[in-house]
């Protein structure tokens, strides 16, 4: 019945049936979940839309700390931004939701981890207790590497998340620098996560699967560069949670209908279809879906398999 649906609803272009169908969202900075409109509303008037393309990672995140410097260490903001997150999944019909919450926020807490699971679990049950949630722990790998130790460290000993992701400046550091939070991640049998391929190379996503372990990789388009990992991909299982519309808009892919996506699929890959920061980049998953099948990109049928590797994923 859920393929009928979808294919009634890509086939008739109508973005409000889709938005019923079950789906997943394994890719979700939770701060960045929501509508912009939901952002403005907390601070009660209009704020600078973010630029319709990004050629470069810093000009993202300065405007991410120029839009919020002035509310983000304000009592009541991450509560307010993780319900309109909630919100929005169940407005498009997600059923299986990993969402990262960053480590840093510990540091507006006064009892740290205690006050943000709780803040966490409270919205998730007042809002969304019919989702399969999978909170992730998100950090910062530019973040000073001994307080992410420490705080990643507290919040895997509270047991409540259950996956781990490493995002960020993907070019900055050395990615062995995780391997003692991803040993004990793996340790609180978490699923372990990180983005990769998403400025780096097919080989920075190879040498980041296998350092850190990883089941998971949020991006990896830069796999498509390369037939031998890619192969080796699809053989290992690995999951690619992609995030088209964002690719675009940081100029990491040329445009949807060119997406690498499609390769990724085509050579065996399981791929996931994601928001990233639905904030900033203004598509929700039901959007992306229409807008992969309006450019020709998946037929309605594909489009099913790829919603059901979301929603099988453990």
């Amino acid at each position: 019945m859920s393929f009928l649906a979808l294919k009634t609803a890509l086939i008739e272009n109508d973005i409000a049936s889709l938005a019923l169908i079950p789906k997943s969202d394994l890719h979700n900075h939770s701060m960045l979940g929501s509508r912009f409109e939901s952002l403005e509303s907390y601070v009660g008037k209009d704020i600078n839309r973010p630029p319709q393309r990004m050629n470069a990672f810093h000009i993202f995140e300065d405007y991410l700390n120029q839009t919020f410097k002035d509310f983000i260490a304000k009592e009541g903001f991450f509560r307010y931004m993780l319900q309109a997150a909630f919100h929005q999944a169940n407005e498009d019909g997600i059923e299986v939701l990993q969402m990262s919450i960053d480590s840093r926020f510990l540091n507006y807490f006064p009892r740290k981890e205690k006050d943000m699971v709780e803040i966490v679990e409270a919205a998730r049950k007042e809002i969304a207790p019919q989702i399969r949630f999978i909170p992730q722990l998100g950090m910062d790998r530019t973040h000073n590497i001994n307080k992410l130790n420490r705080e990643a460290f507290a919040l895997m000993e509270t047991g409540y998340f259950t996956s781990i992701d490493l995002y960020g400046d993907e070019l900055f550091g050395d990615i062995k620098w995780f391997i003692p939070i991803y040993k004990e991640a793996k340790r609180h049998k978490m699923k372990l996560c990180a983005h990769a391929g998403e400025y780096g190379s097919a080989v920075s996503v190879r040498d980041a699967i296998e350092i850190l372990e990883l089941q998971e990789v949020q991006h990896g388009l830069g796999v498509a560069t390369s037939q031998e990992i890619m192969k080796w991909i699809a053989e290992n299982k690995i999951m690619l949670n992609v995030c088209p519309t964002s690719n675009v808009v940081l100029c990491r892919a040329e445009s949807i209908k060119k997406h690498p996506i499609r390769k990724l699929f085509d050579h065996g890959i399981q791929v996931t279809i994601n928001t990233d920061d639905l904030l900033v980049f203004g598509q929700s998953v039901s959007d992306e879906y229409m807008n992969l099948y309006r450019e020709g990109v998946f037929s309605a049928e594909e489009l099913e398999m790829i919603r059901l590797n979301g929603l099988n994923v453990e």
